[in-house]
This record gives C-alpha cells, sequence and structure tokens, in this order.
C-alpha cells in the first residue's frame, strides 16, 4: 500500500506541474494589448534634417509610418532651405530633449560631430540618413542613403546619352549643377557625373566637357541664374545634369522661354514637379533614392539598437533611373506621398 501511494503521490505532482505549465502559457494571450504595451516605456525619436523641403516628405512618412507601429513619439525638423548653422542648433535641441533615438544629415565632415559624440555619449541612439559625409564610419555611426559616386556617373553617363540624342553633336559643354555649396553629397554626385561623361566619352568617341555650376535652392534665384549661365554660353551647352532636385527649376525655365529640345536637362529625385517635367517632356530623367527607406529603414536600425543592442550598419538605397519608359508607374508610386 505504501508503494502505491508513493506512485499516485508522483502521478500527482506530475498532473500539477502540468496544468501549471498551461495556466502560463495562457497568460500571455490573456493579456489586453493595452496591458502589454504599459510595461514597455514608450520611445521618443528625433529626425532633423538639413532641408525639410518636398523631399523629405517620403523620409517622414517612412519615419513615422515605422514609429507609429512601434508606438514612439516622433518629432521631424528642418529648416526649408539648407543652413549648417541653424540645422546644427536643431540637432542640439533634439539632443538636449533626452530622446531615445536620433536621425541625423550630416553634409559636410566636420560642423555636426560634436553633437553626434554628444548624443551618442549620452546613451542616445544615432543612425545618419539621407547625407552622410566622409568620415562618418569614424564616428561609429551607420548611413541609410545612397552611393553617391556611382549615383553621379549614373547621372553622367545619361546626360552625356540624351545630349547626344537630342543636340545630334557630339562635343559641347554639360553644365553639372548645385543647388547649394559645401554640401559633400551634391559634390560627389557631381564628382561621379564628370566621370560619367568622360566613360561616354571613351566609349562612344564623343568630346563633352563639363563645368560646375552652383544654382540655388531658391527657385526664383536658381532659374535667374540658369538663364544668365544659358545666355552667356548658349552655343556650347548641350546638357544640364543637376545633383539634386533643381531639376525642376531647370525644367520650368526651359518650357517658359521655349527652349524644350534644345539640350538634355536632369538629375536627382522623385518630387512631383520632377516627376511632371519628364512625363511633359521639359526633363529626361531622373535618379531616384528611395527616401521612404531612408525614413523606414533609418527607424528599424534605430529600433534594432535601441530594444536589442545591436549596433547600426549602412544602407545603400540604391540608384533608380526614372524616364519616359517608367514614368507613370512611378508617378502612381509616389502619389501616396502627396496626399
Amino acid at each position: 500500500m505504501k508503494k502505491k501511494a508513493n506512485q499516485m503521490s508522483r502521478r500527482g505532482f506530475i498532473e500539477k506541474v502540468a496544468l501549471a505549465g498551461a495556466g502560463a502559457a495562457l497568460l500571455p494571450a490573456m493579456l489586453s494589448p493595452a496591458a502589454a504595451q504599459s510595461n514597455t516605456p514608450r520611445r521618443k525619436v528625433i529626425f532633423v534634417t538639413h532641408s525639410n523641403d518636398p523631399f523629405f516628405v517620403p523620409v517622414r512618412k517612412g519615419f513615422e509610418t515605422f514609429g507609429k507601429l512601434r508606438g514612439w513619439e516622433t518629432q521631424f525638423l528642418g529648416k526649408p532651405v539648407q543652413d549648417t548653422q541653424e540645422t546644427l542648433k536643431l540637432m542640439e535641441s533634439a539632443v538636449a530633449a533626452k530622446p531615445d533615438g536620433v536621425g541625423f544629415t550630416r553634409i559636410d565632415t566636420t560642423s555636426f560631430d560634436d553633437v553626434i559624440l554628444k548624443a551618442k555619449k549620452a546613451g542616445i541612439a544615432v543612425m545618419l540618413y539621407n547625407v552622410a559625409s566622409a568620415g562618418y564610419k569614424e564616428l561609429g555611426v551607420g548611413f541609410v542613403g545612397q552611393d553617391f559616386v556611382p549615383a553621379g556617373r549614373t547621372n553622367g553617363l545619361q546626360v552625356a546619352k540624351y545630349a547626344q540624342q537630342i543636340t545630334g553633336r557630339k562635343d559641347g559643354l554639360i553644365v553639372l549643377c548645385e543647388l547649394a555649396a559645401g554640401n559633400s553629397a551634391l559634390e560627389q554626385r557631381t564628382e561621379g557625373a564628370r566621370q560619367g561623361v568622360e566613360e561616354y566619352n571613351k566609349k562612344n568617341g564623343t568630346n563633352y566637357t563639363t563645368e560646375v555650376f552652383i544654382t540655388d535652392g531658391d527657385q526664383a534665384k536658381a532659374i535667374a541664374r540658369i538663364d544668365a549661365k544659358w545666355t552667356a554660353k548658349k552655343d556650347q551647352i548641350v546638357g544640364w545634369a543637376h545633383a539634386d532636385q533643381a531639376i525642376a527649376y531647370g525644367a520650368a525655365w526651359a518650357a517658359d522661354r521655349g527652349l524644350t529640345g534644345k539640350f538634355a536637362n536632369g538629375g536627382f529625385d522623385l518630387i512631383p514637379a520632377i516627376l511632371s517635367a519628364i512625363d511633359k517632356g521639359y526633363a529626361q530623367w531622373s535618379i531616384g533614392q528611395n527616401p521612404y527607406a531612408q525614413g523606414w529603414v533609418t527607424s528599424s536600425l534605430l529600433d534594432m539598437m535601441m530594444e536589442a543592442g545591436y549596433p547600426g550598419y549602412s544602407y545603400d538605397t540604391g540608384s533608380e533611373i526614372v524616364d519616359k519608359s517608367n514614368i507613370k508607374a512611378v508617378i502612381a508610386r509616389e502619389a501616396k506621398f502627396s496626399k
């Protein structure tokens, strides 16, 4: 009888353990989403950009969409026109707000390093997006954005191709435009464009030359400068290769002056004015860099840093060529960001 009692005792113990395990397994399912989230502190994440213009609308959308999924408090800050000192002030204010994570643009190699290091020292997760500039790896941060020199090389190949198609000439001046001086991303794209034109010359027996030209972030000022450049060198110019969204300014100017079809015109980014210009024939191409990913992927890497402790890494958002062959599909895709 004693042996039987021991067997029953062991059996009862096993049954009790099994029931306890089943009950524990059911607990997470019984918790409401609100109760589950209450145990996780709400993260605050701030993005700062050097130029809060239409290009950054999809960036902001990607950031805010990811933040909503994770229950973040989000802020997206930036002045409408590039200004290094004003951008630095915004970054310093962002760090002073003691967020959990920040996304910054770094448009030169020195101006923003102290605030980046200050943020890291304070335990804030830091990622760069859109533009990083040389030396960013030494700061121990990742970067989500385009590889600018190869992207610029693609731009150079495009402008040379269209310059020859449109003008029928095998020589002439291709103007390499930047809307602001001192932006490393634009400078690298311009260098890449120069290389692309040289590559096209070697492969096709052409002799196009290049010249760097600063336009402006303000449309009226940019158009005035472009017009003056054309007036001075219209017998030489066969193409304009913008390192930025000022392609739209060039298109508006060409349409207004009745100059469409006199030269090649193209550059970077997928804002509505650029897509419309390509669709109407005022520009021939533009090169996208997936701005939505610059918001979404940057956010996902910050989330990984904050929640799992893994370091951020760099992610190339690519160089999508947009021209008459795919313009309708791209317009439809990008329309959601203008709503």
